[in-house]
């Protein structure tokens, strides 16, 4: 088990055909589609959740939401759960996402597999 962790900071929820296009550096309609998207929104491979939770925790904490404490409380719970990590929100008026995605996963074929 492992986690790839993306991030992405725009002006807003990109359009659908946007979003579909797995060539567009915008947040993806589907979870695993992260995975297909550009290499540069991937932003590291974590094998400790200690460690998946400590990046989410200093991306979070950066760009905070209104309900940081609770944010940080959700993603601490998926990660440890071995599951998928997902945060996107607005912050100081730029669309925020950062998420730790659960790999191997079906369907996906691993990005980067840790070394």
């Amino acid at each position: 088990m492992h986690w790839h962790a993306y991030a992405y900071t725009g002006g807003q929820w990109p359009k659908d055909s946007e979003a579909r296009n797995l060539q567009a550096a915008v947040p993806p309609n589907t979870i695993g589609h992260w995975f297909r998207k550009p290499q540069s929104m991937r932003v590291g491979t974590f094998t400790d959740p200690g460690q998946t939770y400590a990046w989410l925790e200093t991306e979070v904490r950066a760009t905070p939401p209104r309900d940081v404490e609770g944010k940080l409380a959700y993603l601490r719970g998926c990660v440890y759960r071995d599951a998928d990590a997902y945060a996107g929100y607005y912050a100081h008026g730029q669309l925020v996402v950062r998420c730790a995605l659960a790999c191997p996963r079906d369907g996906e074929r691993c990005p980067d597999p840790p070394q």
